[in-house]
Parts: C-alpha cells; sequence; structure tokens
C-alpha cells in the first residue's frame, strides 16, 4: 500500500498537468509552462508522502476499520498540505504553479482515498490476499476469537474453525492452513511446546493470543534482544522515527524560540539585576524523565531567600495536592509578577530543551519532594520527558485542581502524537500573551 500510495503520488502529478493543459483553454492568461519546470513540485511530494503516511500510523493496522483508515489518511495529508502551503509562502511561486499545486494535492487525496475504498470492496468480495486461519485453544476466549475473525472477512482471512491441540497434527498434514493462531491461558502455555515445533515443521505461521496479562492501558509489542524474543510491555510512546522527530523539532524550534526571546531575556535580566539583590538566574532541581534529575533554570522573579522562606507560606497555598502556588505571596518582586504573567521568567527553559533535559511539550517538571508525595497512579506522568507546555498550561494553568492536572498529562501521554504537540504550541502563544491562569 506504501508503494501503490507513492505512485498513486506520481500519477496525481501528471493527471494535475494534463488538467492545468486542458484549462489554459478556457483560460488562456494562465500559461502553462514546460512539464520540467514544475518537477520540482514532485521532487518534493514523493519523499515527503514516503516519510507523513507512515508517521500517521496509515499501514500499522491491517484490521483497521474503513472510515479510521480514510480519517488517518486525511490528517496526514492535511498536515503535508500545511508544509506545502509554507513551501510556497517562502518561495513564492507565481499563480501557474500554485494552481499545479492545488490541482495536484486535490487529485492526489482522490486517488488515495478512491484506492483504499476500491481494495475494501475486493478484500471483501474477492479470493485478494485471502489467507486460512485456524485457532487453537479451548473455552469461550478462542471461540470469541474465531467469532471475531468471521466478522471481519475484509481483513483477508477465511476461517477454518476452532481446534483443540490433539487435532492439530492432523489438521496440519491435510494442508491448506496459512496461519495456526493458539490461544494460551497461563496455566496451560506449556502445553504448547509440542504445538510450536509442529508448526515450524510445517512451514506454517504460528501466532499467539495472551490475554492473561493484567493491563489496560500498555500497548504491547514483541521485540527481540540478541535473539531473545521479549514481549514488552510500554504506556509511552515507543516509535523511534517519531520520537526523532520530537527531538529534531524540539532542537530547531527552542533555537528559533532562544533568538526571537533573546532581547527580552537580557532586558529583564537587566531589570532584575537592577531592581533586586541576588542572581539574574533561579537554578531549581527538577525531576526529568523516569525521576532523573536535572538543573532547571528561570529567570529570578522572588527574592533571593525564596526556597528557604517557602515552608513558612504554606497557609497561602491557593493549590491542592503537593504542589505550591499562590498570587499573594510575598516573596514575588514587584518586577517578578509581569515576568510570571506572561511565562517571560521560563525563557531560560529553551536550553534545557537544547540540552535535552526537557521538551518543548511535555508534562512539567516537579520537584522531588512532590513525587515524594504523588499516588501511584500520578507518577506515570514521570514516563515521558517533561517540557515546557502541555495541556495542563493551555486548560486553565493555576485554575485546574491538582487531580485534573495529573489526569491532563496521563492523557497527553496516552493520546501524544506529533499533530498533538503542533496543536498544544499553537494554543499556548494567546495563553502566554494574555497571562491566562498565571499565578
Amino acid at each position: 500500500m506504501w508503494l501503490a500510495d507513492l505512485a498513486l503520488t506520481v500519477a496525481s502529478f501528471f493527471l494535475a498537468y494534463l488538467l492545468r493543459l486542458r484549462l489554459q483553454i478556457y483560460v488562456p492568461e494562465h500559461t502553462v509552462m514546460d512539464l520540467r519546470v514544475y518537477l520540482w513540485l514532485l521532487e518534493f511530494m514523493v519523499p515527503a508522502w514516503a516519510i507523513i503516511l507512515p508517521m500517521f500510523r496509515v499501514y500499522s493496522e491491517p484490521g483497521m476499520r474503513p472510515f479510521d483508515q480514510i480519517v488517518r489518511l486525511t490528517k496526514a495529508i492535511g498536515i503535508a498540505w500545511l508544509v506545502m502551503a509554507v513551501l510556497v509562502l517562502y518561495t513564492n511561486k507565481d499563480a501557474s504553479s500554485r494552481l499545479m499545486i492545488f490541482f495536484t494535492l486535490g487529485i492526489n487525496y482522490f486517488l488515495l482515498t478512491s484506492y483504499r475504498v476500491l481494495l475494501l470492496k475486493l478484500k471483501k468480495h474477492s479470493a485478494l490476499d485471502v489467507r486460512y486461519v485456524a485457532v487453537v485453544g479451548s473455552g469461550d476466549a478462542a471461540q470469541d476469537l474465531g467469532t471475531r475473525i468471521e466478522a471481519h472477512r475484509d481483513w483477508g482471512l477465511t476461517f477454518l474453525g476452532v481446534f483443540s491441540q490433539k487435532d492439530v497434527r492432523a489438521l496440519l498434514e491435510r494442508g491448506g492452513v496459512d496461519e495456526l493462531i493458539l490461544v494460551a491461558e497461563k496455566e496451560t502455555l506449556d502445553e504448547f511446546t509440542d504445538t510450536f515445533v509442529l508448526c515450524e515443521e510445517f512451514g506454517v505461521t504460528t501466532r499467539v493470543v495472551l490475554n492473561f496479562f493484567p493491563h489496560s492501558i500498555a500497548r504491547m509489542e514483541l521485540l527481540q534482544f540478541d535473539g531473545l524474543p521479549l514481549l514488552s510491555f510500554s504506556t509511552t510512546p515507543t516509535n523511534e522515527v517519531l520520537m526523532i522527530l520530537k527531538r529534531i523539532m524540539d532542537i530547531g524550534m527552542a533555537s528559533v524560540f532562544a533568538i526571537i526571546t533573546l532581547p527580552v531575556t537580557i532586558v529583564c535580566a537587566i531589570l532584575i539585576r537592577l531592581t533586586s539583590p541576588g542572581p539574574v538566574f533561579f537554578k531549581q532541581e527538577r525531576c526529568g524523565l523516569n525521576r532523573r534529575p536535572f538543573t532547571m533554570y528561570k529567570l529570578r522573579s522572588m527574592v533571593d531567600n525564596a526556597e528557604q522562606a517557602k515552608y513558612e507560606l504554606e497557609i497561602l497555598n491557593e493549590m491542592d495536592g503537593p504542589v505550591f502556588k499562590s498570587s499573594r505571596d510575598p516573596r514575588i518582586t514587584a518586577l517578578g509578577k509581569y515576568l510570571r504573567r506572561f511565562s517571560i521568567d521560563e525563557f531560560p527553559q529553551f536550553y534545557n530543551v537544547l540540552r535535552g533535559d526537557m521538551s518543548l511539550v511535555g508534562p512539567r517538571p516537579p520537584l522531588p519532594q512532590e513525587v515524594d508525595r504523588y499516588e501511584r497512579w500520578q507518577r506515570r506522568r514521570l514516563s515521558m520527558k517533561p517540557g515546557i507546555t502541555c495541556l495542563w498550561q493551555i486548560s486553565g494553568r493555576n485554575q485546574v485542581s491538582f487531580q485534573d492536572w495529573m489526569k491532563l498529562d496521563l492523557s497527553y501521554i496516552d493520546n501524544w502524537s506529533l499533530l498533538l504537540d503542533l496543536k498544544i504550541l499553537l494554543r499556548t502563544i494567546p495563553v502566554v500573551l494574555f497571562g491566562k491562569g498565571a499565578k
């Protein structure tokens, strides 16, 4: 499907050119250039589409519902269109090129969605990609799996039935089996050893349903470590390509933001020095990924001995849970009120992002003493690299209760995507500009 999508992308370019030639008959003032003039579009689209489509997991689940496939494809093409729009904006392409781009993108989306609809129809009504599958096991779990396979013929699977272990040899010797799915119970897993060996001898693909591990959130993956199979359960994103892209985005955007905010940072640093005694920067140990300690930097917005005086002001705390926030905090300097309201004090954290301690988007890094007071379910928020902004910042910040804050962070981890990071960054801008929810 990936190769077919790329082939259809190339085809959409040539179809767009033919349509552009046809349109010139009716709109003569829009001159059509030679085909070679527009080849830059194809040179950009093919590698970009080759990367962006897998990023949105368009191909990762063969049994995905048709509607979900179209939704993921639409999101992927939507992001690709935005990238193309930025490219056109900065390269100042003429009207003829912009029309060519519009036609190519429209035809491309039509071809990719139509191809999927057609493929699903063929899978449902023909013998395309049919694999014959037998289920081995006993009890309701094996019967339930068989029912699921029969209900999804568009997956390209033909269900042969549920068999007991003693019938496996006769089944394989009779032939016609492509895959054997073993529904194992914790107590009977050892009994499948002979079945595994038998399937290897016959060259039949073997799959195992392991539904006895107690997990409701973690995603399961089968990996290999030096030839040893590892069954992995992870509640955090594990796609290495996407995490590398997140890191590249962090470095690129943090560098830009650091340069843009540098004049403001310098001016505020001078004002801090002139208006209150003490250092310009405030350094504090915070908990990073999986509670690794790191030093976080801020512009100082409080008096110099603020940390020592904190425990005497617990009565002023306006937040529930183990965190301390107060709009009446006497330790905040006159300048510090403005720095905190518009998050200017957090500008030095772009340095933390460049160092790799933090990300632009992620759960806010807590203090070690706060983590010591976390409930067990709340500690999972430390399983992803902390960030400058996250769902909490765009949902009211200090107006949100501690319990809801923790739930927002876990929701971010469970639903993470590059698109979600971009949405949070865009929604953070007005929150910072208007100082919403800051204390």
